[in-house]
């Protein structure tokens, strides 16, 4: 939801974060902001005509980088184990479950966010 508020107000004021810190590696530019992507043909914005190869994904599309150099990777999350929590009234000598899932994998991108999935 902050990132949400953070997008609208730079809309709204007419300023792109993507491009407004002169990063000149796709590095630089993935850890502006989650919205940034990075174009990764070597002539792309060579032509002076005011193209940045970090800007918002589809501006670069729009300015003529490929799908295939586009480079814009998600963070994501997938549940590796999820077992049911114990009853409270179970005896000892089971395995308690108290925490839900159980294993997680995340591959966060920089910069990036996921909700914790994580319960109990």
């Amino acid at each position: 939801l902050l990132r949400y508020f953070r997008r609208l107000f730079l809309f709204l004021a007419g300023s792109n974060v993507c491009t407004s810190r002169g990063v000149t590696t796709c590095q630089q530019c993935l850890t502006v902001d989650p919205s940034c992507a990075w174009c990764s043909q070597e002539t792309f914005g060579m032509g002076g005509s005011g193209v940045f190869r970090c800007d918002l994904k589809q501006n670069l599309l729009d300015g003529g980088c490929s799908d295939e150099a586009l480079e814009s990777p998600a963070s994501t999350l997938a549940v590796l184990e999820d077992k049911a929590l114990s009853d409270k009234a179970s005896g000892a000598g089971e395995t308690v479950t108290q925490i839900q899932p159980q294993k997680i994998r995340m591959v966060l991108r920089p910069g990036g966010a996921i909700d914790n999935p994580c319960h109990g």
